[in-house]
């Protein structure tokens, strides 16, 4: 578990389309979709990377995802999304 791995999965998954597909998934285990992968990652390292990009959103866009308006806000933040 590191850092490093988290890095390669993010990379891996903005990069892999059948990943991408993986995490889509219902009732998906992002950390099993890594460790196939070859990655050790943890659940808590994909938890704060997700508490880190939640806070570089702005008010505006925070608001609309908690209205439910903003998919794209929650895919910003969701480690599966290419952009």
């Amino acid at each position: 578990m590191s850092q490093k791995d988290l890095t390669q999965f993010l990379q891996a998954v903005q990069q892999d389309s059948s990943l991408q597909e993986k995490l889509r998934a219902e009732g998906a285990d992002a950390v099993a979709i890594a460790k196939e992968a070859g990655l050790s990652v943890t659940q808590a390292e994909l938890l704060r990377h997700q508490a880190a990009r939640i806070q570089e959103l702005s008010d505006e866009e925070l608001e609309a995802a908690a209205g439910g308006e903003a998919t794209d806000t929650w895919c910003m933040i969701s480690i599966h999304c290419t952009y």
